[in-house]
């Protein structure tokens, strides 16, 4: 806005107008000032707002997507995949896949073909626990060089809602790349509410 003079007769009121400006506002400068003997940090040596160290990628996101976020009890199965994104060659993973047992029961476990990524063999090894709600699973790339990347289905849960309630899915577990070294995952959990 312009600093336009007041009209004739009238009396501007102290503080609403705006000062003349004698000077642009101050800004931040680009790079912080250099503490003696310090190399300048320009911003184009600076780690990404956000992101991981240089060195470091992205952790895989592995997500849990129930076709919905309410359960009918009589009204399922339901099948619940578990997906993963931003995978980075991984040969080797084990999941924990737990849930409240006195309201959903796994029925089944279904392997899914992301670790088959290439025409590779992979050993699927599911091993539920329907007294706890618990479901643990290991999957192996036979003979990898390389490992499975990008994004892909892990598995898929068949799950029936036996009682009214609600129960959070959760995932955890590891995975390592064909030479054996652990690669970050995250998780995500969701919850299910049963009527």
């Amino acid at each position: 806005p312009l600093n336009r003079p007041a009209p004739p007769g009238t009396t501007p009121v102290p503080g609403m107008v705006p000062p003349t400006p004698t000077a642009p506002p101050a800004t931040p400068p680009a790079t912080p000032p250099a503490e003696p003997g310090a190399a300048p940090v320009t911003p184009a040596e600076a780690p990404p707002a956000g992101g991981a160290p240089p060195g470091m990628s992205t952790p895989a996101q592995v997500i849990v997507t129930p076709p919905g976020t309410e359960f009918r009890v009589a009204g399922g199965p339901y099948t619940v995949p578990v997906s993963i994104n931003n995978a980075a060659g991984i040969s080797v993973m084990s999941l924990t896949i737990t849930y409240n047992p006195n309201v959903l029961r796994v029925r089944t476990v279904q392997d899914g073909t992301f670790m088959r990524q290439g025409g590779v063999t992979a050993t699927f090894t599911p091993r539920i626990d329907s007294a706890t709600g618990r479901v643990d699973i290991a999957i192996a790339r036979a003979a990898d060089q390389a490992g499975a990347a990008g994004t892909g289905l892990l598995t898929a849960l068949l799950f029936d809602a036996v009682a009214p309630g609600s129960s959070v899915i959760n995932v955890s577990g590891v995975a390592n790349g064909p030479d054996g070294n652990p690669l970050q995952l995250t998780f995500s959990p969701v919850t299910v509410t049963v009527r």
